[in-house]
Parts: C-alpha cells; structure tokens; sequence
C-alpha cells in the first residue's frame, strides 16, 4: 500500500489528532479553497500576501487583527507546528550559557532548542498521580516551593516554561502561576499546544487561556485544540518583559524561507471561524455534548478520569488490569483510533464534529475488551524517580561534542547520557544529553515499558568516560 493510498483509509472512529476530525470539522472557508482546482492555493510568497515579517500585506493584516482583537502585543502565524515557535519564543528568553526553567512534562522541542542554542534546562518536578500514572498540574505553592529552593541560588533564570493544560487535559490556576515568576522577575512562555479553544470560549466552564492570565508568551497549536490544518500554530506576545524585535529576529531565524501558503490560510480561517458567532456556537455545542460524554459513561460505570478538557476522553484500563497499550491494540482493531495510549490509560480525542452515538459505541466496546481473553495483570503506577530540582551535570550541548559510545540500556547505568530518550506521543523526555543515567531510572524505564516490546535491544550513546 502507498502512502497516498493510506491516508484514504477510513476508520470507524478517528478520535485523534488534528482535532478537525480528517476535514469533518475545517473551516468553510479552508473547505471551499480546497475544492479549487488542485494545487491552485500553492503560492510564493507574492507582494499581495507579504510574509510574517512584512510591513504590509494579507498576512500582516490578518496578523495585526487577531493581535488587536486579544489585545496582545504582537501575534505571528506558524507552520512548523508550535515546535518551531516554542523555540524561537526560549531564543527571545534565554541566551547562550544561560539558565530556563522547564518542568519535567515538558516537550522534546524545548531540548532540542536548548541543545542547538547551549540554553542549560533545569529542571523541576511535578507532582504525580498514583491512580493515573500522570503528572499533576502544578499548584501555586508547589511553584513557590521550587522558585525558592537554595539549588537557585545565585543562579539567574532567563525564562519559565510552563505546559497547560497537560496532553491528557488537566489544567492548573495559570494566572496564578503567572503572576507569581512575575513578581520573581521571571519571564513566563505558556505551551498551551492543548488549550487552544480556551481562548475563545468563555462562559462555557473551562480553564482560563494563559493569553488572558497575561502570560508574556503562549504558544497554541491550531491543528490539536483548534480546527486547523496539521503543521499550524499561533504565537501570542505581550507585556514589555520580552523585546518584540527581539521576538520577531529569532522566529525568522528558525522559520522557513517557503511557508506554505495553504497553511497560513488555515490559520487564519480556524481562527476567524471561532470568532463568528454561529461557528462559536456549534463548538460551544460541541464541548457541551463532550461533557455529557464524559457524565453518561461514567453512570455506566466505564471508567474515565476526570480532567479540564471536556474533549479529552481518559479511560482508565489499569483500574481492570489491562495496561493503555495493549488496550489501544484491542481498540485499534476495532477500526477505533485513539491519541495517547500510556501505562494506565488511553487518552481519544472528540475534535470538534458531533461523535453520534458515541456513548453506546464507547460502552459496548469497553464491554467488549472486559470480555476479552486479554490477560489481566496487577498494575501500579511509579512515580519517575526525578528529584525536586535536577540540573545537568553536563550542558546539554557540550554533550553532544563529547566521543561517545553506544551500550545497553543496562550498562549505561552511572554513565552520562548522549541521547535524548522520549516516547511519542507524547513526546516527554525521560533523559537527555548531560543527565547521568541512574539505576533507578533505567529501573523505572523497564517496569513502566515506556521502551516497547523491544527494551532488551535498546542501546543509548553515553559519554565515553
């Protein structure tokens, strides 16, 4: 089978990402300009359309708009997915040498960035679910306890990355968090890749949008929370803690010279679409139906974890003793698609589309895997054994230019890590380069199966010390 002919597959259920539910839920707009003739939106960037960084053109203008209507700063279309604009937005923080603040959850972009710009992450722990297996989201004394803790003393921390609401959908206070790296002078990005809707949505009882909690930087992914195509993002900037020419430098320094012009479309259309009033509706429908969802299956006893993202549908295998991946295999037959399955739970995705008769479906199908010859298995989530506070023992970078070798999973114990280790999705690093590998870790690796089927064949490159 080709690729093309792949991607024509159909599934009983696709319940994951991009959130438009493969162009059941695209903008109008978007829709109509893919019925043109094939290839006619394929565009360079002409005079008309300018670029992301013109004085003037289409794209400034609609820029410019969406800016004024949040009363940001300044705001810039991405298409390199929000990766890219995470981290052009860590560049505009941190310089070489210097010091950010990254929690534990956060995404592989971010190291990635940091490696290539020799930015030295320290990390900070979360608190942890022994239900789930998942992190927490992080409460204001939790933060306060690692912004004061003597391992920072007398080191100065260029900026604060923050992940809200977490892959699974659960979301902390964010103003609260906000205001208080404020008032430690402490610049604030907000990677809310999964809350974009938020933004849109007030009244309707969900989390605040880290855009309203004045976050200096927040960085959305349009094709996970919004509507729009696989590859768009939206960077939103305000107060005067970060240089707006400063901003815009370092995401030209990392944004492509040939965007894709159908994709600045889409931004721009999954964004307006939520700002017509009978579009805003329909979606509003849409996360109220999600939330009774969630409240029907849960009356019938299936087993979902509540979190703050109503089109987020948890459910929780290992309460059964069926682990999330063996779980998603059985589901994957049934032609039903999930997003994120882990050690205790398989995480689907709604989208925007109306899921018709998805509770009975949902219901049968639980019934169905309980039925199952799936062999059950006593199953306990442990915490990752991370400390509070973690600082590499080598820069990431320097790491990298070290002579390596490539061992086992087990002879890199005590040795220094040169790779990155991150299953995805969800795209988490357990290791990177400049960490020394405890046996702790590698104990944790191997009991949580985070490696698959093959963690016995694993090798990592290690520093050759």
């Amino acid at each position: 089978m080709s690729i093309s002919s792949f991607l024509r597959k159909k599934f009983s259920r696709s319940l994951f990402f991009p959130s438009h539910n493969r162009g059941k839920a695209l903008p109008k707009k978007l829709v109509q300009l893919l019925y043109e003739d094939p290839g006619v939106w394929d565009l360079p960037e002409l005079p008309e359309l300018g670029s992301l960084f013109s004085d003037f053109g289409l794209i400034k203008d609609s820029q410019d708009y969406f800016a004024r209507k949040f009363a940001v700063n300044s705001c810039w279309f991405g298409v390199n997915g929000a990766s890219g604009l995470l981290q052009s937005s860590i560049l505009s923080m941190a310089n070489s040498g210097e010091y950010i603040l990254l929690p534990r959850n956060i995404h592989i972009s971010v190291i990635k960035i940091c490696i290539v710009a020799n930015i030295i992450p320290i990390f900070f722990d979360l608190e942890f679910s022994d239900i789930t297996g998942q992190y927490l989201p992080i409460k204001k004394e939790w933060l306060k306890k690692i912004l004061n803790n003597n391992l920072l003393n007398n080191i100065k921390i260029a900026g604060i990355v923050l992940v809200n609401p977490h892959y699974q959908g659960y979301s902390c206070e964010i103003e609260a968090l906000v205001e208080l790296c404020h008032r430690f002078e402490i610049p604030v990005l907000v990677d809310e890749a999964h809350g974009s809707y938020f933004l849109f949505c007030e009244n309707s009882d969900l989390p605040n949008s880290a855009v309203n909690a004045k976050a200096d930087l927040v960085v959305h992914s349009l094709h996970k929370s919004l509507n729009g195509l696989t590859q768009t993002a939206m960077l939103w900037h305000q107060g005067d803690i970060i240089d707006k020419s400063n901003l815009a430098r370092k995401i030209n320094l990392l944004q492509t010279t040939s965007p894709n012009s159908l994709l600045l479309a889409s931004c721009e259309e999954s964004l307006k679409d939520w700002l017509e009033k009978d579009s805003l509706e329909k979606y509003k429908k849409r996360i109220s139906e999600a939330k009774n969802i969630y409240s029907e299956l849960v009356s019938k006893d299936v087993p979902l974890i509540k979190t703050d993202d109503p089109l987020k549908i948890v459910l929780n295998t290992g309460s059964y003793g069926i682990d999330g991946f063996t779980a998603d295999k059985f589901f994957y037959k049934k032609g039903i698609i999930s997003e994120l399955p882990e050690m205790m739970t398989v995480t689907f995705c709604l989208g925007f589309v109306e899921q018709r008769n998805f509770i009975d479906m949902f219901e049968n199908l639980w019934k169905s895997l309980l039925s199952s010859i799936i062999e059950r298995k006593e199953l306990k989530p442990i915490k990752p054994p991370f400390s509070l506070i973690q600082i590499p023992e080598i820069p990431p970078s320097e790491a990298l230019l070290k002579d390596i070798q490539k061992v086992s999973l087990h002879q890199s114990i005590g040795k220094i890590s040169a790779d990155i280790i991150c299953p995805y999705p969800p795209g988490i690093p357990l290791a990177i380069p400049g960490e020394r590998i405890e046996k702790e870790r590698v104990d944790w690796l191997i009991k949580q199966g985070l490696m698959g089927e093959n963690l016995l064949d694993f090798y990592i490159n290690v520093l050759n010390t």
